[in-house]
């Protein structure tokens, strides 16, 4: 349904333009004409509250107060967000993010921590554009119900990853997802277990990956083929 307000808009703009083209959304002295004309009016005006209202409401909603930007990830310098029971300073986030932003070319895979909708996880890939193994969940259980055991997978395969002790499993996964870097902060801490997450730095010392950003606990891998 979705794509069919998109469809519905565009037909609306084509019949505004088709209207006035034929004269219809001008001023007339007899009532039908008037009356037409304000209810096309109180229409129009209807269809536009959200714009104002919903604008609002996000603004209200907003983490911070900022400053009128077009940066998107402005508010991660100051914010802070809860998961599982714990306060996240975001400025971190936004470091790896930028980082990921200037160094990295093409489209590699990045490991990140999973969640259901409507949480902090899928935020590398939000902000960066980059692929990750599994973003927010529904949208493609609800538009590919048929892979919808393939999605269950690699949710689970995900939290294998950052949680086993099992170095040679976890590489084997990482592999099987083609990833290239490993996102290691505070929400992947909030999430999973410190001795599943501690084998990352063992692969460093073991050749299978190097240590390419690190600031204030948040820490990237690259895997080494």
């Amino acid at each position: 349904y979705l794509q069919a307000w998109v469809l519905f808009s565009l037909a609306a703009g084509f019949m505004l333009w088709y209207l006035g083209s034929q004269g219809q959304l001008r001023w007339r002295w007899i009532w039908t004409g008037r009356a037409w004309l304000a209810f096309f009016t109180l229409l129009l005006a209807s269809s536009l509250v959200y714009t104002g209202l919903g604008a609002k409401a996000r603004i209200a909603d907003r983490f911070l107060d900022t400053p009128l930007t077009l940066d998107g990830t402005a508010y991660l310098d100051q914010a802070l967000h809860v998961e599982e029971g714990q306060a996240l300073r975001l400025a971190s986030d936004l470091e790896g993010i930028q980082w990921l932003q200037d160094n990295v070319a093409g489209s590699p895979v990045v490991l990140e921590a999973h969640n259901e909708q409507y949480h902090w996880s899928a935020r590398i890939a939000s902000y960066t554009g980059l692929p990750t193994v599994i973003g927010w969940p529904w949208h493609q259980i609800q538009q590919r119900s048929a892979y919808s055991d393939t999605i269950h997978d690699r949710a689970g395969h995900v939290a294998e990853i950052y949680s086993t002790t099992n170095m040679q499993r976890a590489i084997d996964l990482l592999d099987l997802y083609d990833v290239e870097f490993i996102v290691i902060g505070e929400l992947e801490r909030a999430y999973y277990p410190p001795e599943g997450l501690a084998k990352f730095q063992l692969m460093v010392s073991k050749r299978s990956a190097n240590l390419v950003f690190e600031y204030q606990g948040m820490k990237i891998y690259q895997v080494l083929k």
